[in-house]
C-alpha cells in the first residue's frame, strides 16, 4: 500500500530527519509563542530575558508597529547563518534571514492582503544573537534582506559561538569564533 511505503521512506530517513526536525520544532515553538499575544492582548512581546530588546527597522518608514496577530499570519519560515571569519553578527543575521525566505513565493499577495498587498505585507523577524556579539548587530542592514514590507525585528539572546578552527587577520578574526545566528520570519498582515 502506498501507506506502508511512505512508512518505509520514513523510516530509513529517520535517523537523517531527526536532528533538523526537532530543531525547526523547536525554533517554530519559540517563534510561536514570541510573538503570539498574552491574555488577549496584540501589544504583549513574550521576552525571556531582561536583555531581550524589540526594534524596528522598516523598509518604507520608521515607526514601531505591533506583532502580527495571529489570525494575519500567513507562514513562518526558519533559517540560521553564519560568519566563519570576522565575527559579524551583522553578516550572520543577514544570512539567517536569507536562509529563512530563500525559498519562499507568495505570487497571489495581492488577493491575500487587504488594501495594499506588497506594501502592507509585515515582517516579524526574531534573532538569536550570541550576546558576546549582539552589540555589533546592525538591524537596519539586516532589514536589507527584505524585498518589501514592514520589518519589525525581537533580538533575544541565543545562536551560537562555535570554534573555526583558525584565526584569519586578512578576513578580519579576531580569534576562531565562528558566529551563529538563528531567524524565524513570521510572513503576515
Amino acid at each position: 500500500s502506498v501507506l506502508h511505503y511512505y512508512h518505509e521512506i520514513a523510516t530509513e530517513h529517520t535517523m537523517v530527519l531527526r536532528y533538523p526536525l526537532l530543531v525547526a520544532l523547536v525554533i517554530y515553538c519559540g517563534a510561536v509563542n514570541a510573538f503570539s499575544p498574552r491574555n488577549g492582548s496584540t501589544k504583549s512581546i513574550h521576552t525571556t530575558s531582561s536583555t531581550n530588546r524589540m526594534m524596528s527597522a522598516q523598509n518604507n518608514n520608521n515607526e514601531i508597529r505591533d506583532p502580527i496577530p495571529n489570525e494575519n499570519i500567513f507562514f513562518i519560515e526558519i533559517g540560521f547563518g553564519n560568519d566563519s571569519h570576522g565575527q559579524s553578527a551583522t553578516k550572520a543575521a543577514c544570512r539567517a534571514c536569507r536562509n529563512a525566505i530563500e525559498f519562499n513565493s507568495i505570487p497571489s499577495i495581492k488577493r491575500l492582503i487587504p488594501n495594499g498587498g506588497y506594501d502592507a505585507l509585515k515582517l516579524d523577524v526574531l534573532l538569536a544573537v550570541p550576546p558576546k556579539y549582539r552589540e555589533g548587530l546592525d538591524l537596519e542592514e539586516v532589514a536589507k534582506v527584505f524585498p518589501y514590507g514592514h520589518v519589525r525585528f525581537e533580538v533575544q539572546d541565543g545562536g551560537m559561538v562555535a570554534p573555526s578552527g583558525i584565526a584569519i587577520e586578512k578576513l578580519g578574526d579576531d580569534g576562531d569564533d565562528m558566529v551563529v545566528v538563528c531567524a524565524s520570519v513570521t510572513v503576515g498582515h
